[in-house]
């Protein structure tokens, strides 16, 4: 291929807008440009430019200035950049040095330029940086005179950050700390892949005389972290010092959380009944089993830092509680839904695991993780002790008088939790008062629940939740679960103190995102508000007043006391085959005593259809012989069948696809009983009812299953296992379907020779493939309060004694639904005017938090009282700018949410 040929195949694999077609005309071009930058370029005199006296051989790599300058010059000019990279000009290449090798001398504790008269070595004269542009060796001279500070922190104010407080012989550059804590937490690198870059940034050859500094570089950067906290907290502004340091007070807050004292208005304990579930604290729970720890090192060996100040509990604490309760590991069987997270969590390779995952309490509406509310979990979710600890521990350092608690296996967490509590010796309380506790489960999570709990613990049902899902825990997760590649290999300490790190970095992202966030929300919550009051109040429209009133009543009622009836819950006795066969019975039993309905005393109608039942149910298994008894049988109660199966001997067809001639496969042309007709009518519409039962517990258990397999299945072997339990529901969901069409196929051709059947549809409607779906999947993918439910999942419990009754409880139960999608969006809309209210003065507060503390006095030591104001100067420096971003962050928001307090009173497309 020639040259023009590989550029005309080089521009056709660029669409005709994109930019590298502008571009790959250019590479021939470009590339000799970099081939160039390898030589001396324009600059290939003898002489140093500078001087005009040696030879010019050295460039530095880092400079934009490409000059070459002899050796003397080029020491000169990086005197005050000692870790640039130098280059030598030697047999016509460049060849790395080092400015160390140069003659280049570092001096610290005294202005650029100005020598020290007592200069003291670091030791042996050997001191290495660790820096974003590699690793560097340099000549480091400590001040020695009688002005100089210990060597510690004489590499403090010169931004490097040393190894040891004692003689150290590393460090690292503020620049690169920073550098590795940001890509940590966002692109999750880990410190050895870091560290293994920046050797290959000094030497990419894999050269041995790059110092080795991996083991320094990752305790310097736990110190940094850790330094780092305490001063974004205010602990150098203390009086007291980091000893005085209060759990959980390094946490950054969530500012749309209530907080009495920073972000709620004077007198809101006692604002008027209807506004106080304003006030109330919305948290969630959860266990990430993806964040484990192998049994490597120990709290001994490897202490934690932060000692309870940020987001994990402080660990003596937690370790001593669950010492002390350890017989409390296991609970009663479930009464829900399998939701066994122990034994998942404890199958993979659990006996080199010291921690199986954490546990966390969150912010459930504004995903924030809570002060003091994250630990180690050990043997799965389900060893409530653990979460018990967790959630009195959250609620200790933060509660209001009301409480919206969520959990995915909360309906058995909280059967016995207030005696567990009592077991403790706890008592949650607010303001001196008890706390109200109103316990859900997450949006997400309710479908895989048994039908008891999706009224019982549902948000969309519940008043005075707005729309919240509180899986605020699940979306964490997300960010949180690739740094579990790098922690699970980690000491406890150093795994505590970077997984804190990393809370408090996802909450500020969070603060700093939450205009944009919040604007978003409540355009959205406008829009549906008015979109779903509006179906609210046409389908009210259609219903007659009487029922609507009665309605009212019944559902305000059940929100002000959940023991009363509950009106989302069918009442009607739901059909099964089985009580149709009994019904029938009894019926041909009364009947017995005054006109046979059978031609031979030892057969009835119901017997006969009953069989043909039980036959369709093993027709694939039957044997030639069954289907002969069951002919003898049904020629004394209906002859045409005989004639019928006459005419078909001449097609033969094995017994799996043999006809039974059921009184609704016979053709309309040919006489039947009318009894035989109306019984199986009776029996097949309780089998469709039934079959939709099943169908409606496979899809949760398919549900269930995926969700499972999804968040605990890893490795092959585990999720081909997984796979074949979901596709065997699978193949049970697709018979349910295809029995109930036979069934109503078989229906549909009853009720065209039973003339008091009209309108039997209007329950047993055809079922589609888009009809299959569970409860919480719409079509188009959108939530519960925006979504369109299935008709298998509307369907009251029916009796065809009272038909009546089951439309009207039909109509009652998706009233009530419409009422709760119409209330919820309208309570959304109050709680986020609420919460940016609280958004607002939250950064207020903390803006003249910061100011009260520009003032404070930093405590020395005696001999250096006379740097007194410029460490005073420092600390008020760090407090104004803390004071001002807040300020800040308040004036993004209210630029952001201008006028949207009359947003919420207009119509959608005005917010658009």
């Amino acid at each position: 291929m020639n040259h023009s040929s590989r550029f005309e195949f080089s521009v056709t694999i660029c669409s005709q807008d994109h930019p590298l077609k502008e571009w790959l005309p250019n590479i021939d071009r470009w590339l000799t440009e970099l081939l160039r930058l390898e030589g001396r370029g324009e600059y290939n005199e003898d002489l140093c430019p500078r001087c005009s006296e040696r030879l010019a051989e050295f460039r530095c790599e880092d400079c934009t200035d490409l000059q070459l300058h002899c050796k003397f010059c080029t020491v000169d000019l990086h005197a005050q950049l000692p870790l640039h990279r130098v280059s030598q000009w030697v047999l016509r290449h460049f060849v790395k040095v080092s400015l160390k090798d140069l003659g280049l001398r570092i001096q610290l504790g005294h202005p650029p330029g100005q020598p020290c008269i007592s200069p003291t070595r670091a030791f042996n004269d050997d001191f290495t940086v660790v820096d974003s542009s590699g690793i560097h060796p340099v000549a480091l001279d400590f001040c020695g005179c009688g002005k100089g500070h210990s060597h510690p922190i004489q590499l403090l104010r010169f931004r490097w950050f040393p190894a040891t407080p004692t003689n150290p012989r590393s460090a690292a550059t503020f620049q690169v700390l920073e550098m590795f804590q940001l890509l940590s937490l966002q692109s999750k690198i880990s410190g050895w892949e870091f560290y293994q870059c920046l050797e290959r940034i000094t030497d990419n050859t894999g050269a041995p005389e790059v110092k080795d500094r991996y083991t320094v570089f990752m305790r310097i950067m736990r110190e940094w972290r850790h330094l780092r906290m305490l001063k974004r907290a205010g602990r150098g502004h203390d009086s007291g010092g980091v000893a005085n340091t209060a759990p959980g007070s390094c946490a950054v807050l969530c500012p749309a959380c209530p907080y009495p004292g920073k972000n709620l208005p004077d007198g809101w304990e006692n604002s008027p009944s209807d506004k106080r579930w304003l006030y109330q604290l919305f948290i969630a729970m959860d266990a990430n089993f993806r964040l484990r720890r192998k049994a490597v090192s120990s709290d001994e060996k490897d202490p934690g830092l932060n000692h309870g100040y940020a987001y994990f509990v402080e660990e003596h604490a937690y370790k001593r509680h669950l010492a002390m309760y350890s017989d409390l590991v296991a609970e009663d069987k479930s009464s829900c839904s399998d939701h066994d997270a122990v034994k998942l969590a404890q199958r993979k390779g659990a006996h080199d695991i010291a921690a199986t995952g954490v546990g966390t309490v969150e912010c459930a509406r504004h995903d924030m993780k809570r002060p003091c509310s994250v630990g180690d979990l050990q043997k799965g979710e389900r060893r409530y002790v653990n979460m018990d600890y967790l959630f009195n521990s959250s609620l200790k350092h933060h509660a209001m008088p009301t409480i919206v608690s969520s959990y995915d296996i909360v309906c058995q967490w909280t059967r016995n939790l207030f005696t567990r509590f009592a077991k403790y010796g706890w008592t949650l309380m607010s303001g001196g008062n008890p706390i109200a506790f109103r316990f859900l489960i997450p949006k997400f999570h309710l479908p895989a629940h048994q039908e008891s709990c999706h009224t019982q613990y549902s948000f969309n049902l519940t008043p005075s939740v707005g729309r919240t899902d509180a899986e605020a825990p699940e979306r964490g997760w997300a960010f949180l679960d690739p740094l579990a590649s790098s922690t699970r290999e980690m000491g406890p300490g150093s795994r505590r103190d970077t997984l804190d790190d990393a809370y408090g970095d996802y909450n500020w992202q969070k603060i700093c995102r939450l205009s944009q966030a919040m604007l978003r929300k409540v355009r959205e919550a406008v829009r549906q508000r008015d979109i779903q009051s509006s179906d609210f109040e046409a389908l009210s429209a259609a219903l007659s007043p009487e029922l609507v009133s009665k309605w009212t009543t019944d559902i305000e009622a059940w929100e002000k006391d959940p023991s009363k009836p509950n009106p989302f819950v069918a009442t009607q006795k739901k059909l099964s085959i089985a009580a149709v066969r009994l019904q029938l019975a009894e019926e041909e039993k009364a009947a017995s005593a005054g006109q046979t309905l059978s031609l031979d005393p030892k057969i009835s109608p119901s017997r006969l259809i009953s069989i043909g039942f039980e036959l369709e149910g093993i027709i694939q298994n039957a044997l030639q012989r069954r289907l002969d008894a069951w002919a003898q049988f049904q020629e004394t109660l209906m002859p045409s069948a005989v004639t019928l199966r006459e005419r078909e001997k001449s097609r033969p067809t094995s017994p799996e696809h043999a006809c039974l001639y059921m009184p609704s496969e016979i053709p309309t042309d040919v006489e039947c009983s009318t009894d035989l007709l109306e019984f199986e009518w009776r029996l097949r519409y309780a089998q469709a009812s039934e079959t939709l039962d099943d169908l409606r517990q496979h899809l949760r258990l398919r549900s269930s299953l995926c969700k499972l397999k999804d968040r605990f299945s890893r490795g092959v072997r585990t999720v081909t296992r997984a796979l074949a339990i979901v596709a065997n529901v699978e193949q049970r969901i697709k018979s349910d379907g295809q029995r109930y069409r036979a069934a109503r196929t078989a229906l549909m051709a009853l009720a065209a020779r039973l003339p008091d059947k009209e309108g039997w549809d209007a329950h047993l409607k055809a079922l589609l493939d888009q009809d299959v779906r569970e409860m919480h999947v719409d079509l188009d993918g959108v939530s519960e309060g925006r979504r369109t439910l299935s008709w298998i999942w509307c369907m009251p419990g029916l009796s065809n004694a009272d038909d009546s009754a089951g439309t009207q409880e039909a109509l009652r139960i998706e009233w009530c639904k419409s009422r709760a999608r119409s209330h919820r969006w309208s309570e959304e809309c109050d709680l986020l005017q609420e919460e940016m209210r609280r958004i607002l003065a939250f950064h207020t507060w903390q803006a003249e938090w910061w100011l009260q503390r520009a003032d404070v006095c930093v405590k020395l030591d005696k001999q250096r009282e006379d740097e007194q104001a410029s460490y005073t100067e420092g600390a008020e420096a760090y407090a104004r700018r803390q004071s001002r971003i807040r300020c800040l962050l308040k004036e993004r928001c209210s630029q952001a949410w201008e006028g949207v307090l009359e947003w919420v009173k207009l119509s959608p497309c005005s917010v658009e």
